[in-house]
């Protein structure tokens, strides 16, 4: 058994997706396996986090071929994509291992095996070995149906960081801080459970631009789900229980039940037999449950109990009045409302068909500047910018700096969470926090 770490690749996505940087172990089997991992790093080549596995056993098959669920959006992307710099730099890095670990003859290894190894595409089928020039030639894409809809090339992706006010940073006070983000839609979960899974939304994203604002007045915070009352009469009771037994046993179920019912009707009192023949009778004339209550001035036992129907989601409002010391700072002020204004806008497609959906924002409360969470304040998840108002004239009256620049603004936004906050959802065993 041998195994060779590579040097440390620059994968450059860009103004959005920023640089990451990877490296590669590569383990020789004494059966003459070949085993790949592939790790995102740090610019440093620590703090390795598991992106991909491949093993290739000595015949030149592939026996696995996994992304982990670290991987983040892009680096699935880059993983099935041959072209990609990530690609290209798992191919280097395994050719520049190779050569020794096949001259050595460790373990029996061919320089085909390895090739093999540097190969593995995150989505291919076991056992089924691709070339580089193979998936460098894709087949044509007979789908009329896609889920990646390109965007308008003239949408905005990238915002410079802002702070007002513009020596905030040497004060060392607590700050409220936004974080734009690329929308991730949430996708069906492939690990064997119904429903949706979020895990794009997790891990690393790269942050499309950042202001930084002292924490205004009145922060608070309304955590709610939603219970209503329900009815379930004794009747409806009854054929519920028949159909339930039915669908759970089948045709013994339903003889079961059935004869449950009946007995419960000879058994019971006459009130029973007044309740039944007042039904039957109200649906015959069309009178409904009146009939049981003119006859009788009774009413059949509607069972009301309040019954949990489903989570809500948080919504969060924000007030910040920006006076302007100098025309600089006026003009930070209108970048940092550009940010949430141009942020929260609705996306053309580049065909014009569609309309993406806008960025989103992560609101963080930080203590002591912008690098550590208040612990001690409630967490926001990811959340929508529903709205953006400006009061241009706060003070009542207008008024400028030379260059034109407005002395005084008023800010006013309103996020709502993307999804509920649930129970698992806090640190488990960690009262110290507040959490959600």
């Amino acid at each position: 058994m041998a195994s060779k770490t590579s040097e440390r690749n620059v994968v450059d996505r860009g103004k959005i997706g920023g640089k990451s940087y990877y490296n590669t172990d590569i383990t020789t089997l004494a059966d003459g396996t070949v085993q790949r991992e592939t790790y995102r790093t740090d610019d440093k080549g620590n703090n390795r986090v598991l992106i991909q596995k491949v093993t290739v056993n000595s015949e030149g098959t592939v026996t696995k071929d996994e992304v982990s669920s670290n991987a983040t959006v892009n680096e699935q992307r880059d993983l099935r994509n041959p072209k990609s710099q990530l690609r290209q730099a798992i191919k280097t890095q395994v050719d520049n291992a190779a050569g020794e670990l096949a001259e050595n003859n460790i373990d029996g290894v061919t320089k085909s095996t390895l090739d093999k190894a540097a190969l593995g595409s995150g989505n291919a089928a076991l056992n089924e070995v691709q070339t580089l020039e193979s998936l460098n030639t894709a087949p044509a894409d007979t789908s009329i149906f896609s889920t990646d809809i390109a965007g308008s090339p003239k949408t905005r992706k990238q915002f410079s960081d802002s702070v007002y006010p513009l020596d905030l940073a040497k004060t060392k006070q607590d700050v409220i801080k936004f974080t734009m983000l690329e929308y991730v839609p949430q996708d069906f979960n492939q690990s064997g459970q119904f429903g949706f899974s979020n895990e794009a939304r997790q891990g690393n994203r790269n942050s499309i631009g950042t202001v930084i604002l002292p924490i205004p007045g009145g922060i608070q915070d309304s955590n709610s789900v939603q219970w209503s009352g329900q009815n379930m009469n004794a009747l409806e009771a009854a054929a519920a229980n028949i159909a339930l037994s039915t669908i759970g046993k089948g045709g013994e179920g339903l003889v079961d039940a059935t004869t449950q019912v009946t007995n419960a009707i000879k058994g019971g009192a006459g009130e029973v037999k007044t309740a039944l023949a007042n039904a039957f009778a109200g649906a015959a004339s069309g009178t409904g449950g009146q009939l049981l209550t003119r006859t009788t001035g009774a009413v059949v036992n509607p069972n009301l109990e309040l019954l949990f129907s489903g989570p809500a989601l948080r919504t969060f409002s924000f007030q910040f009045k920006m006076n302007a010391r100098e025309a600089a700072e006026s003009r930070e002020i209108v970048k940092i409302i550009r940010f949430f204004k141009q942020g929260s806008a609705a996306q053309r497609s580049e065909s014009n068909l569609f309309l993406k959906s806008p960025h989103t924002f992560r609101v963080q409360y930080m203590h002591r500047g912008p690098d550590n969470e208040n612990p001690f304040m409630n967490k926001i998840k990811e959340c929508a910018l529903l709205s953006v108002a400006v009061n241009y004239t706060p003070e009542g009256n207008y008024a400028t700096f030379d260059d034109g620049a407005m002395t005084s603004y008023e800010l006013t936004l309103s996020f709502q969470e993307l999804e509920p906050v649930f129970n698992d959802d806090y640190a488990q065993d960690n009262d110290a926090t507040i959490g959600f």
